[in-house]
């Protein structure tokens, strides 16, 4: 896990169990100053990517 996203402010109400991403702050929330999910054509969770993710 990267010491990056540790003492950054999170996103308060966005969890993120991804430990391999530069934007997790060690306490499963994330730190990205902005999120984007993605695909537009989703039709179930499975489908959809958080576009933010940045491996560290």
């Amino acid at each position: 896990m990267s010491e990056l996203g540790k003492n950054k402010e999170a996103i308060s109400c966005v969890e993120c169990d991804v430990t391999n991403c530069i934007h997790n702050n060690h306490q499963n929330h994330c730190t990205a100053q902005s999120i984007k999910i993605g695909t537009q054509s989703a039709c179930t969770c499975s489908e959809t990517v958080c576009q933010s993710f940045r491996a560290n």
